[in-house]
C-alpha cells in the first residue's frame, strides 16, 4: 500500500466540509488547503463521540507498514449524512481522501471521505454526494436536519458576527476547544444533526440530538418571561405564532464561554429571537435567528438556514454520549 500524490483544493470557511463546533475543535492541526489520498486497508473503526476514528493500515514513504489515525465527525452528523458504521470493516481495501496533518506523514489526518472496492463513497467531513428526495411536511411538527452545506453557510455567517474587541480577544483563548461541551443557540440550532419539533397549545418542545447528549428546549406559548427567572445554559423561551411562523424569544442565558459559537463567549444579557417557517414546497423549514449581546456584539446579528424534513431519522442512543477520553485523542495529537 502507498500514499498517493496530493491534490490541492482551496477550501473556504463556508465549505461543506465542516467547521469547529460544540464538543469539537479548531481543526488547526490540519491543512485544509491540501488533500491527500491514502490507499490501504481498514485496521479499526471506532464509532464514538465527539468524533469517530478510522485507523488505516498503509505503507509509509520509506516502505514501512504503518497505521494512520483518521479523525471524523460526530455520530449524530454521520447518521444525518448517511454514513453506515458497518460499511467499513477491518481488512477492507479502501482509498481515503483527507486533509493532512501539518506535523507531517503519520500524524492524525482529517477524513473527507472513504471509497471502498465497490466504488461506494462513504462521507465523513465531505458531504454525501447523493441527491436525497425530500417529502413534504404537514406542519412544523416532525423531524428535521440541516445539510452539511447548510451548516457550512451558517458557520460562515457566525464568523462574520460583529464582535467587540473583548469577544475577539477571548475567542483566541479557545476555552472550549476539544471539550465535550453542548453550546446553546445559535450553534445548537444550526448544527447538521437531527432535531424534532412537537407542537402543543401551551408548549412547543424542541429536541436536539447533540453529539449523543440530547438537549430538550421547552417553548412556553403565549406566555411572559417570569420576573424571578433563573439563568440556565439554554435560557427561558416564550413563543407566539405570527401567521404560519413560529417566533421564539429566549432570555435568561447564563454566561457561557462559547455562547455565541466558535469559542466566542456570551453574557447574561444575551437574547435570541428565532423564526421558523415552512418553505413553499413544505420539504424544508426556514430557520432564522437574531442574536443580541451587549457585551460581546457591537450590534444584533442575524443568520438564516434551512432544515430538511427528515422523517427517516431516529435519535442516537444515550450510550453514544460524548466521551471525554475520546475527545482527548485530538488534544493529544
Amino acid at each position: 500500500m502507498r500514499v498517493l500524490p496530493a491534490t490541492v483544493l482551496a477550501l473556504t470557511v463556508t465549505a461543506a466540509c465542516g467547521a469547529p463546533a460544540f464538543a469539537h475543535h479548531s481543526m488547526a492541526f490540519f491543512d485544509q488547503n491540501q488533500e491527500i489520498l491514502i490507499e490501504g486497508t481498514v485496521a479499526r473503526f471506532d464509532w464514538v463521540n465527539p468524533h469517530m476514528y478510522l485507523y488505516i493500515e498503509t505503507e509509509s514513504p520509506d516502505g514501512e507498514t504503518v497505521v494512520i489515525q483518521g479523525e471524523g465527525l460526530g455520530i449524530t452528523q454521520a447518521l444525518v449524512d448517511g454514513l453506515d458504521r458497518d460499511a467499513l470493516k477491518p481488512g477492507m481495501p479502501i482509498v481515503v481522501r483527507a486533509n493532512p496533518n501539518r506535523g507531517g506523514f503519520g500524524k492524525q489526518i482529517r477524513l473527507l471521505d472513504v471509497t471502498t472496492e465497490d466504488g461506494e463513497i462513504h462521507p465523513f467531513y465531505a458531504a454525501n454526494r447523493r441527491t436525497r428526495k425530500l417529502t413534504p411536511a404537514d406542519s412544523l411538527e416532525g423531524k428535521w436536519a440541516p445539510t452539511r452545506a447548510a451548516l457550512g453557510a451558517a458557520f460562515g455567517a457566525l464568523a462574520r458576527f460583529p464582535l467587540t474587541p473583548e469577544a475577539r480577544a477571548t475567542r483566541e483563548e479557545m476555552l472550549t476547544d476539544g471539550l465535550c461541551y453542548a453550546e446553546p443557540t445559535p450553534v445548537l440550532s444550526i448544527f447538521d444533526e437531527m432535531r424534532s419539533i412537537e407542537l402543543g397549545e401551551d408548549e412547543v418542545v424542541l429536541h436536539f440530538d447533540n453529539t449523543g447528549d440530547h438537549v430538550v428546549r421547552t417553548v412556553h406559548m403565549d406566555a411572559e418571561h417570569p420576573a424571578d427567572l433563573q439563568p440556565s445554559r439554554h435560557g427561558h423561551s416564550v413563543g407566539r405564532w405570527d401567521g404560519d411562523t413560529l417566533v421564539i424569544d429566549t432570555i435568561g442565558f447564563e454566561p457561557n464561554p462559547s455562547g455565541l459559537g466558535l469559542s466566542v463567549p456570551s453574557s447574561p444579557g444575551k437574547r435570541t429571537v428565532e423564526r421558523l417557517t415552512l418553505t413553499e414546497d413544505r420539504t424544508r423549514l426556514r430557520y432564522e435567528v437574531t442574536v443580541e449581546d451587549p457585551v460581546y456584539l457591537t450590534e444584533p446579528a442575524t443568520l438564516t438556514q434551512q432544515w430538511d424534513h427528515r422523517p427517516d431519522l431516529e435519535f442516537s442512543p444515550a450510550s453514544q454520549a460524548c466521551d471525554d477520553e475520546v475527545a482527548e485523542r485530538y488534544i493529544e495529537e
